[in-house]
């Protein structure tokens, strides 16, 4: 599991993560203190022993996979993502090529791939790419200097600094060295590497601002090293982020210094070939006023984008979803100001870890309202809140996170009493829909009646059965276009359920 203590021992300037005492020292007994060394002898032995020395370029190829979904999209919030016995937690890219062309410096990945969507339609074919160069941001250039070979160039150029560190009973110069790209909020990206007693770099560690998850951790893991040409080569890699592996390769074949290496990391033209695309901007146009649409007395539907539930109570108000980007969160967290300008937003309740149904809870985090989730997130939102937001130029967050187990009600023997009931489903393991038994409202998010052949409606459908909910009005954070109902809602659950059984026959 992932402890926020991890990040917090990784925002040390040399991002060191300690995690075993010294096994000289007794069990209890905290490693000894780094003590710095020589970081031009550092990398300069690494370097020889590596066969860097005179190392352009190299091209890697084989097999790779990637975590469905991407980072934050899982089934599961906490890591490890990737189940080998579940097929439906990855993808595998198959024809990977990787070129590394440090005289540039630039890169490029391509494979192909054959995935199935989140619905687990049949998989269809498609590519991977994956463009950097000196012009890209960062979190594409990275990809470069994450690199055994790229990091110990970077190092030579960069000024680094050097530590010698007891790690699990082994010895490793710990190697620092910061990019001359600065981060949005100031500070220059650094760079960390892990070189073992034989010379070789096992690890690689930069951060990158997340919106969500402030100085991101993100670290190459490289083992099963051979020799290629005089160059060594891992044959095993994989890219963790928040400490879960992501993104990996099965390296089958290695070029050092390929005659067409310029070639081989140059784009095509427009039109003939993609690119990995940048995340989506921060910011948004301004929200029209009169968000709130009043369902009942003190409860309101806040819309005109990710939908949100506020139900006032007699002392405090709780939301319900707080929308897909920081600004749809700061906008609802007004309009229910606005609405209810008297009462303490005591909880925002998160539907269910994904990115795009956690983005906007930064506001209501900033503002000290307490987030309910499923008991499953908890850790995970915890400490990803917790990280540090150095290069987004923010303070950190100090988060209350609580846990929701099978059900809990809010406003118990009110008119209002909210009803928060745990669905676990195959999209995620920790969702929450909201159930307001006097006014015939259950609320969710991603169970929308919008595929014939949508799993997860099944899902929920056998489960309101179970639970002997009943409502009049199915609302959705993805709102649908015409009012929907319980019945509508059964219907499409029984649709589904044929269309997968015939698909999957």
């Amino acid at each position: 599991m992932v402890r926020k203590a991890m990040f917090a021992a990784m925002a040390a300037a040399f991002l060191v993560s300690c995690t075993a005492a010294d096994e000289q020292a007794g069990g209890d007994a905290a490693p000894p203190a780094p003590e710095p060394i020589d970081a031009v002898a550092a990398v300069t032995d690494a370097s020889a022993a590596m066969g860097a020395d005179g190392l352009e370029s190299i091209t890697l190829s084989g097999t790779a996979w990637r975590v469905r979904n991407g980072f934050m999209q899982t089934l599961n919030a906490s890591p490890p993502w990737r189940d080998l016995a579940n097929e439906r937690t990855w993808d595998e890219i198959t024809n990977y090529v990787k070129t590394i062309d440090l005289t540039q410096p630039a890169l490029r990945a391509t494979g192909d791939t054959f995935a199935s969507d989140i619905f687990f339609h049949a998989p269809v074919e498609g590519t991977y790419t994956l463009n950097a160069n000196a012009e890209s941001g960062w979190g594409q250039q990275m990809e470069i200097w994450l690199s055994p070979w790229g990091f110990l160039s970077g190092a030579a150029a960069n000024g680094a600094q050097a530590v010698s560190q007891m790690m699990d009973g082994n010895e490793y110069s710990v190697v620092t060295w910061a990019s001359p790209m600065t981060s949005p909020g100031g500070p220059p990206y650094t760079l960390t590497g892990y070189i073992n007693g034989d010379g070789l770099v096992e690890r690689v560690q930069t951060r990158i601002q997340h919106n969500l998850a402030g100085d991101l951790l993100v670290e190459n893991v490289y083992s099963n090293y051979q020799d290629v040409d005089g160059v060594m080569v891992p044959m095993t890699i994989e890219q963790q982020r928040a400490g879960g592996g992501l993104f990996g390769v099965d390296v089958a074949e290695a070029t050092p210094n390929p005659e067409n290496a310029a070639e081989l990391v140059t784009p095509p033209p427009a039109g003939e070939g993609g690119g990995r695309g940048g995340g989506g901007g921060r910011g948004g146009a301004e929200p029209p006023e009169d968000l709130a649409e009043e369902l009942a007395d003190g409860v309101y539907l806040i819309t005109q984008g990710y939908e949100a539930l506020a139900v006032e109570f007699e002392d405090y108000v709780a939301i319900f979803e707080g929308g897909q980007s920081e600004a749809r969160g700061q906008a609802v967290l007004d309009e229910v100001m606005r609405v209810i300008p008297d009462k303490e937003i005591r909880y925002i309740i998160n539907s269910h870890p994904h990115s795009d149904h956690s983005s906007g809870l930064v506001p209501f985090l900033r503002a000290g309202i307490t987030l309910l989730t499923h008991e499953n997130n908890v850790e995970f939102l915890d400490m990803i809140f917790s990280t540090p937001r150095t290069l987004l130029g923010e303070e950190t967050l100090s988060p209350t996170v609580e846990g929701v187990g099978d059900v809990m009600i809010l406003g118990e023997g009110t008119p209002n009493q909210l009803e928060l009931h745990h669905i676990p489903n195959t999209h995620s393991d920790g969702a929450l829909v909201a159930y307001m038994p006097e006014h015939g409202i259950l609320m969710q998010a991603d169970f929308t009646l919008t595929t014939p052949e949508n799993p997860f409606v099944v899902e929920l459908a056998e489960q309101v059965a179970e639970l002997g909910l009943e409502f009049d009005q199915y609302l959705g954070v993805h709102a649908s276009q015409v009012p929907q109902s319980q019945a509508d809602l059964m219907a499409a659950a029984e649709t589904s359920a044929a269309a997968i059984a015939a698909r999957d026959q």
